[in-house]
């Protein structure tokens, strides 16, 4: 059997078969007049694990170890290679993420028997299922970012999975917002990459060739936000998910997936050890290397205090989890790579069985606080090793989340409003200065770099092959394209202010995005030597637009009546009009795998290639709009409903939530 054929095969299965199985879930749940039916997802699950263990086993036989490099041209139509690198970290981490989804998927069939929210997590499972497979396979940036973005996304509706409950509503949205402030670290990497004509990840190297080894820093930041690790440990946060949910993500794959992004893309002459004989200096790139060692070393001593005064099961596991986490990162740096790799799968696989006996647990101890004994045997060495004093105020420091991930989530409440149980003027102008704040902050951070590190000149035609020199270079700079980036922050303001309102929502959405598109084609007509007429026209009728939809938006919000609690499901139909309106917001920004997803990456993957840090300030917006969505969808369309009549309807499936809304409405 060819090789190369049956890479090619495996990667069309394991994309498309998540894929597929997405469409039948959906179409079932709403096509189905037994909404109740589980039989067939569970037939579908047990027999698509069975047919992931042959292929498995198929790719064990005839590929094995083997070192095989595969270039998919145009996968699936969408006009761009799919690269995969087959070699020993391929085909382990597929092994483990196949058992690891299995056994997850056979336990949450009857964990969650019965369950309102069945075809849901399933739904979910299997975004969760693609977005993996996307990771482990591919090296090209485009689709490696696709199933990054996904995981993310899946990762946060399965947070919020039990959308009746406020709770789990506002931590995916804190959750959500680390999420995307990573990605644009991780987008910034690949912008770079894009610039240097580099499509394969695994030549990450190269950017030091070129004279960009300050870029690491963007990697080793994404993949900390990613992670939890310090300053933004958001992991028991996110136990407000089923346990099915908490194992997958946070136990095994979600947060061990950027750990596995370092083994195959870091290079292994980025260490410690190999830096180590060399003169530092401020801008050595082993400095960063330092930094991150050090970070993890303090993440993981802060965690572990905080995992021993927990006494929620789910919480201690959690914060354990970043402990272990925080010690593989300093392996990877240390240049210790197999103990890495035997580390996370072995912690992965542990952490999965941890989770999954939890509730079993706490069932077995009756309550938690008789389990808590069962542990003090652990901590004997800190007796020894810090004196009392030093322990007591480490133990209240542990008590108060060391005061500092206290104001830092405060932060995030204040800017998505998440602070306040009404939607009122306060909440809109608090959002508006924070959003200028940043913006103005960010853009200065940018147009540092770009006058004076990024732009070079070349000795040559090939710029593969020039010689890079740091030099000012204001080439690029354009007063019109910051106006129209500044009218798409607008527009985002525009969009929290109408929220509440459907049609609006969805005007100003459309209006934020397209200005950002439209800036873009402008940018490379003008690169192109075309028309500058262009821009004057774009400006004009954009800020028209905005000076109307603006004045529009204030007048109706000061003159309204309305004063909407938050996450009350008061626009709440029925499921499938509560998804539909989803997805067309999710499509507008350009969310992988759907509506004009094509577009983007064709227009940015253009941009990259002439001014990347244009690039990166356009996804800035887009992905404060993708927090913006999905606030819409939170506070629209779930949490606890105002009226009888909509909580009969929202729960009508579940008598165990019927019961619970009808005593507390």
């Amino acid at each position: 059997m060819d090789e190369k054929s049956l890479v090619t095969y495996l990667v069309y299965y394991f994309i498309l078969s998540p894929i597929a199985k997405i469409f039948f879930v959906n179409i079932h749940y709403f096509v189905s007049k037994q909404k109740r039916d589980e039989y067939l997802i569970r037939k579908l699950v047990k027999w698509g694990n069975i047919i992931d263990f042959i292929h498995v086993a198929v790719a064990s036989y005839f590929l094995g170890f083997r070192e095989i490099t595969v270039q998919v041209e145009s996968f699936s139509f969408l006009g761009w290679p799919f690269i995969v690198h087959w070699n020993t970290l391929t085909f382990i981490f597929l092994s483990f993420t196949t058992i690891i989804i299995a056994v997850i998927g056979h336990f949450s069939l009857f964990y969650l028997h019965r369950d309102a929210y069945y075809h849901k997590f399933f739904s979910l499972y299997f975004i969760f299922h693609l977005s993996i497979k996307l990771i482990v396979f591919s090296s090209d940036t485009v689709y490696f970012f696709m199933g990054w973005e996904l995981l993310g996304f899946s990762s946060v509706l399965l947070i919020a999975f039990y959308e009746h409950r406020t709770n789990p509503l506002k931590n995916a949205m804190r959750v959500l917002f680390i999420y995307e402030s990573g990605d644009i670290f991780l987008l910034g990497l690949i912008a770079l990459l894009t610039f240097l004509h580099i499509e394969d990840m695994t030549r990450l190297v190269l950017i030091q060739e070129h004279g960009y080894a300050w870029a690491m820093v963007l990697l080793i930041i994404a993949c900390f936000f990613k992670s939890g690790i310090f300053p933004w440990t958001w992991l028991p946060r996110a136990m407000e998910g089923p346990t099915p949910s908490s194992a997958a993500f946070y136990g095994s794959l979600s947060t061990h997936i950027p750990i596995f992004l370092l083994l195959r893309f870091w290079p292994r002459e980025w260490s410690l050890p190999v830096y180590w004989p060399e003169v530092w200096t401020i801008s050595h790139p082993a400095n960063a290397i330092a930094i991150a060692v050090a970070v993890c070393a303090f993440s993981a001593f802060i965690t572990t205090h905080m995992s021993r005064q927990h006494a929620d099961a789910k919480n201690t596991i959690a914060y354990a989890t970043m402990t272990q986490l925080a010690i593989i990162y300093i392996e990877i740096f240390f240049g210790l790579r197999t103990l890495a790799l035997v580390h996370v799968v072995s912690h992965g696989i542990y952490r999965t069985f941890e989770f999954l006996r939890t509730p079993s647990l706490l069932h077995f101890y009756h309550t938690m606080e008789t389990r808590m004994p069962k542990m003090a045997n652990t901590g004997k060495h800190f007796n020894t090793l810090l004196p009392e004093g030093l322990r007591s105020w480490l133990y209240a420091l542990t008590i108060k989340e060391f005061g500092f991930f206290l104001h830092a989530f405060d932060f995030i409440d204040g800017f998505l409003g998440l602070k306040f149980l009404r939607f009122d003027g306060k909440t809109v102008r608090r959002f508006a200065s924070m959003v200028a704040v940043a913006w103005v902050a960010f853009s200065i951070v940018i147009f540092v770099l770009d006058s004076n590190i990024f732009h070079v000149e070349s000795s040559g035609n090939d710029r593969g092959d020039a010689v890079t020199t740091f030099i000012i270079n204001w080439k690029y700079f354009n007063a019109k394209d910051e106006i129209l980036l500044v009218l798409a922050v607008g527009f985002s303001v525009l969009i929290f202010c109408n929220i509440r309102k459907v049609g609006m929502f969805f005007v100003t959405l459309t209006c934020s995005a397209a200005t950002i598109g439209i800036e873009h084609t402008l940018f490379l007509l003008k690169h192109l030597d075309a028309s500058n007429q262009l821009y004057g026209i774009a400006v004009t009728v954009l800020a028209v637009a905005f000076a109307g939809l603006a004045f529009y938006s204030v007048y109706n919000f000061t003159t309204g009546s309305e004063k909407h609690s938050s996450y009350t499901a008061r626009l709440s139909r029925s499921p499938l009009a509560n998804l539909l309106l989803f997805i067309a917001a999710l499509s507008i920004v350009g969310v992988p795998g759907l509506g004009i997803v094509l577009a983007w990456e064709y227009l940015l993957h253009h941009t990259a290639q002439v001014a990347p840090f244009m690039v990166i300030k356009g996804f800035f917006i887009i992905k404060l709009d993708t927090l913006l969505v999905f606030l819409f969808y939170f506070s629209n369309f779930l949490g606890f409903p105002d009226h009888k009549v909509q909580v009969l309807h929202h729960y009508k499936r579940d008598t165990l939530h019927l019961r619970w809304a009808q005593k507390h409405s």
